[in-house]
């Protein structure tokens, strides 16, 4: 993510609790590798957490075969740690024994330690260095080896007599990561140094697995008698097998819930209604919410975007600060869009199979015949996004907008019955709708210099990075009413000009395309007074959203109104040093509910802290 070059103060850091040292368990990281938000969520939460609130934070995730990548090697200065070697073996269901011999490399980027899980044989590799991340057998395969790794790992750095190395607070990231946090917990607990466990769910997944997956058979969570708190009132000793199979049943994420110190979401009403309703009263009084952010810098993303136009278009260019927004956007919808030939710019989403892959390279996209009005959706190409619901609401818009386009960046699943329905339902449109099956950095980030409005139509909606993106390049966003989007998202219809957007009922198309005819009227409305046309205002009788209407009425400049209320929103309210804040505030509520919180790091000091009923 980019960065403002302006130099701030660094915050500073709320009496409390001592925390000097996080370790976060991850499964995606961005700038490694990732296949959605998730990535980009831990990879912002540990950059602000190290350098603006001086917290040691490492990272440990599986290495997805990246650590052979020699740039990625020489960015994040992997060195393997030669002198660990992790070994032994797991017995199958099937009562067969399967050896493993496992390593890490690491290495220190933007002030961020890394621990990159790998192989070391040919069949341990052959999971835990596959650059897939998302492949059924292949992710349980890998989080159960990186699970074992990491517990083995802690294990030899206190038999090294490298204590501070070790964390003050573990900070497990989704379902992927509750078996490694489990273990590394129970493990250094049995060692007699005791760490709290963080548990943050960034989307439900629903995953039950037999009690087996956990054990220590595969895994490495021991069946081992504890105290667990069941409420806010009552704990009870349960065996982590009772525990997994009885109280939690068979769910992965309710065991995580349980084992937890602190459970967090990504936003308050995805805690309070979603997961709130699958855990149930074990997070009362140990649960709240952080927010993800967004260090996107507008002007910054400008001056890269014209560098690299000026780069690839032949004949004199206009200097940086000088282009209109529609004069990017028929650029980029008439030429630009035809100049991606693949996933470039080094995002590493290294996420999906390689058939699906190999189903895009070299795929071209064909540049519209002319400009016009553009909305923009970003994210995975999965039913959770909605990509089917804006494909619905085509005709509605171009009815009202004619040459309305349609510019979708999605990220490929293994779903090829998926794939082919979205781009057979976009084909149909062809003088509208462009789908780009990759992600481009360039032509992303130009798009959203150039886009009119941006179209977020998700089913569920846990926070929602992308929103961020589009709000803090000054893109209205038209989202549905639901999860962290009405958190992020201020609706123009209650809160007038200081609005960013527009909110609509989970799933109502109708009301999806009125929004986003509302928005792309204002935003011709108001390129055109900007054009000196004095016709503009006619448009404003066509704008279904009255009370909208009514305001580009009295203010026919509303859209750029409306476009800087966005980037100060984001300025004010998202960015990852607010996010950090609030990660801080939760970590040192950890710590006082934790039964016997101590530092590994500074083992002489014992921390005294109320217990639990």
């Amino acid at each position: 993510m980019l960065r403002s070059p302006a130099t701030k103060a660094k915050p500073t850091r709320q009496r409390g609790v001592k925390i000097d040292h996080v370790w976060m368990l991850s499964y995606e990281c961005a700038g490694i590798a990732q296949a959605g938000g998730l990535g980009e969520a831990v990879a912002g939460l540990a950059r602000t957490l190290s350098s603006d609130y001086g917290l040691r934070v490492t990272v440990l995730l599986p290495s997805h075969g990246r650590h052979s990548d020699p740039r990625l090697k020489e960015a994040y200065g992997l060195r393997e740690e030669t002198r660990f070697i992790g070994q032994g073996s797991r017995l199958g269901v099937n009562r067969v024994s399967y050896r493993f011999l496992s390593g890490v490399e690491t290495g220190v980027h933007n002030n961020v330690h890394f621990v990159l899980v790998k192989g070391l044989d040919a069949p341990t590799s052959h999971w835990l260095n596959n650059p897939v991340l998302y492949d059924h057998d292949l992710t349980f395969e890998k989080m159960a080896l990186f699970a074992r790794t990491v517990k083995l790992y802690s294990e030899y750095l206190l038999s090294m007599q490298r204590q501070t190395e070790l964390p003050d607070l573990v900070h497990a990231h989704d379902w992927h990561m509750v078996p490694a946090g489990v273990a590394l917990k129970q493990h250094l607990r049995d060692r007699g140094s005791p760490i709290p466990l963080v548990f943050t769910v960034h989307l439900l997944s629903h995953i039950t697995l037999p009690w087996h997956y956990g054990s220590e058979d595969w895994c490495g969570i021991k069946d081992l008698p504890h105290r667990v708190r069941l409420s806010q009132k009552r704990t009870r000793t349960l065996n982590s097998r009772q525990l997994w199979e009885g109280q939690c049943g068979n769910s992965l994420e309710r065991f995580g819930s349980y084992e937890a110190d602190y459970v967090t979401s990504v936003s308050e009403t995805y805690l309070t209604h979603d997961v709130l309703s699958y855990f149930g009263n074990v997070i009362k009084g140990k649960s709240g919410h952080v927010y993800n952010g967004c260090d996107w810098n507008y002007g910054s993303i400008e001056s890269a975007v014209l560098t690299e136009q000026q780069a690839v278009t032949v004949g004199p260019q206009p200097a940086v600060g000088s282009v209109n927004r529609w004069d990017l956007r028929r650029v980029l919808l008439t030429s630009a869009i035809a100049q991606r030939s693949g996933p470039e710019g080094g995002d590493n989403f290294t996420g999906f199979s390689a058939d699906t892959a190999n189903s895009r390279v070299g795929k071209s996209v064909e540049p519209f015949d002319s400009d016009g009005p553009l909305v923009l959706m970003t994210g995975r190409l999965s039913p959770q996004k909605g990509a089917d619901l804006l494909l619905d609401a085509v005709p509605i818009v171009t009815k009202a907008v004619p040459s309305a386009k349609f510019l979708l960046f999605l990220l490929p699943s293994n779903d090829q019955v998926q794939m082919k329905a979205i781009t057979a339902e976009a084909s149909s449109y062809p003088d509208n709708v462009r789908i780009i099956l990759a992600k481009n950095r360039p032509i992303y980030m130009m798009s959203h210099l150039s886009a009119d409005a941006y179209a977020m139509p998700s089913r569920s909606e846990p926070f929602g990075i992308s929103a961020l993106e589009a709000m803090a390049t000054g893109n209205p966003v038209v989202g549905s009413d639901i999860g962290g989007i009405r958190e992020t998202v201020a609706d123009l219809t209650t809160h007038n000009e200081a609005g960013t957007g527009i909110l609509f009922p989970v799933e109502d198309t109708k009301a999806l395309a009125d929004s986003l005819i509302s928005l792309l009227l204002v935003m011709q409305i108001d390129e055109q007074t900007q054009r000196g046309d004095l016709d503009s205002i006619d448009l404003s009788g066509r704008i279904p959203i009255k009370l909208v209407a009514e305001m580009v009425g009295r203010n026919p400049r509303l859209g750029t109104t409306i476009r800087e209320s966005c980037k100060y929103r984001v300025d004010q309210n998202f960015r990852w040093k607010n996010a950090g804040r609030m990660a801080l505030d939760r970590y040192e509520a950890t710590m006082n509910l934790a039964t016997r919180p101590s530092s590994l790091a500074k083992s002489i000091r014992e921390i005294a802290m109320p217990g639990l009923e």
